[in-house]
């Protein structure tokens, strides 16, 4: 077992949270709040599988310090970030942490063939599967290069979150 032969959809979270492009960004925090997470995948329409754009904490934060035209109404299609980048369910974890490294991302929406979304693929459930397969924590070692610096230093910040506060999302 290494990262290259593990797929992402074994490891994925199944149940995507969304949001419709038409949605305000009011009505997005909430969501993201009352969940708990930090990042909502954008559909379009009545088209639920088809990611158009993501929004994380970070696009809230980021907007909200640079724009004074803000407002909460405002539909989250403003400032989403799009195009959604996105991952095949059959791609390598190493797959998705290089996409992830390559654009700055902690989340990949996962998709199938037909480009219909099927989950979600974030960091946290790399280092989690990393963290649970012995075989997994030889071969992240060995196979990935020094322009991964920062995976190592996430992945080390997660395991020191894990043994202080286990199960903290």
């Amino acid at each position: 077992m290494s990262i290259e032969s593990v797929t992402v959809a074994s490891i994925m979270t199944k149940e995507v949270k969304t949001a419709k492009e038409s949605q305000t960004i009011k009505a997005v925090a909430k969501i993201m709040n009352e969940n708990g997470i930090g990042s909502l995948v954008i559909v379009k329409g009545t088209e639920a599988d088809k990611p158009v754009g993501i929004i994380t904490e970070r696009d809230l934060v980021r907007v909200a310090g640079t724009t004074e035209l803000l407002t909460l109404q405002m539909p989250v299609r403003d400032i989403m970030s799009k195009p959604v980048i996105t991952i095949d369910e059959s791609s390598s974890i190493k797959d998705a942490i290089q996409s992830m490294e390559l654009n700055n991302f902690r989340r990949l929406p996962v998709v199938d063939r037909e480009k219909k979304m099927v989950g979600i693929i974030t960091d946290k459930d790399i280092f989690r599967a990393i963290m649970k397969s012995q075989p997994l924590i030889t071969s992240i070692s060995g196979s990935l290069s020094v322009e991964y610096r920062p995976v190592y230093e996430r992945f080390s910040e997660f395991v020191l979150d894990e043994m202080l506060l286990p199960g903290n999302r």
